[in-house]
C-alpha cells in the first residue's frame, strides 16, 4: 500500500471520516465523540437556552460576546489540535475552517449551558417599562414576519433594547414604526410613546432573562 492511500483528499484514498491506520485507536475514537457532542451538541444546547432562558442584555453586548468567544475558541483550537491531529493531506484553508467551527460551536455550548443555568427554576418578577417604538421585519406573508418592539427594558437606564414581541402587543402598541436598521443613537433619542410589560427571571448568575412581554 503506497503512501498516497493514506491521503483523504485523492481519488481513492481514504475517507475523511475514517480511522487513521498509523495512529492509535482509542484516542481517535474518543476524540471523534467529543468533536461530535461539540458540533452537534452546542448549537442544540445553544438554541434551547435562546427560545427558554435568553439573558435580557443589549444586543451590542451580545455581538461583542458572542464574536470575542469564538475567537478564543479558534485560537484555543491551536492548543487542543496540532497539525498532526489532522487527516494526512488535509488541506490547510479546510483546517481552519474546522477551527472556526469548533470556535462557533463551543460558543453556542457555553452560552448555552450559561443561559440554562441562569434561568432554570429562578423566580419571575414583571415590570411595566416605556416603549419608543416597533417594526416588523420585511417579509410579504404579514404571518412569517417577526415583530420587534424597542423599549427602555431597564428602569435605571434610557438605553434602548429591541426584542422580538409576539404580534398581539405589537399590533395593539401605538408607537411610531422606524426602519429595521435604524441606529441605536436614534433610538434612545426618542420619546416614550406607550409601555410594555416585561415577565423577567432572576437569574442565578445575575442576569435578568426574559420570559415573555405583555400588555400592561
Amino acid at each position: 500500500m503506497s503512501s498516497t492511500d493514506h491521503v483523504w483528499w485523492r481519488p481513492g484514498g481514504r475517507s475523511p471520516f475514517s480511522l487513521d491506520p498509523t495512529k492509535p485507536r482509542l484516542p481517535q475514537i474518543g476524540s471523534a465523540i467529543w468533536q461530535s457532542l461539540v458540533i452537534f451538541g452546542g448549537p442544540a444546547i445553544g438554541l434551547v437556552a435562546i427560545d427558554h432562558y435568553p439573558f435580557l442584555i443589549a444586543d451590542r453586548t451580545i455581538y461583542v460576546g458572542g464574536l470575542a468567544s469564538i475567537g478564543l475558541w479558534f485560537l484555543a483550537s491551536f492548543v487542543i489540535w496540532g497539525s498532526d491531529d489532522f487527516p494526512r493531506g488535509m488541506p490547510q484553508h479546510l483546517k481552519l475552517v474546522f477551527r472556526a467551527g469548533f470556535g462557533l460551536c463551543m460558543t453556542f455550548l457555553v452560552f448555552g449551558l450559561a443561559g440554562i443555568a441562569n434561568g432554570y427554576g429562578t423566580p419571575l418578577i414583571s415590570r411595566d417599562v416605556a416603549v419608543v417604538a416597533k417594526h416588523p421585519t420585511r417579509q410579504s406573508d404579514p404571518d412569517h414576519r417577526t415583530y420587534y418592539v424597542a423599549m427602555r427594558a431597564w428602569p435605571s437606564s434610557r438605553a434602548v433594547v429591541e426584542l422580538h414581541a409576539p404580534r398581539k402587543v405589537y399590533d395593539r402598541l401605538h408607537v411610531p414604526i422606524t426602519a429595521i436598521d435604524t441606529p441605536q443613537e436614534d433610538l434612545q433619542a426618542m420619546a416614550d410613546s406607550g409601555s410594555v410589560r416585561l415577565i423577567v427571571g432572576q437569574g442565578r448568575l445575575g442576569v435578568e432573562w426574559l420570559k415573555a412581554i405583555e400588555l400592561p
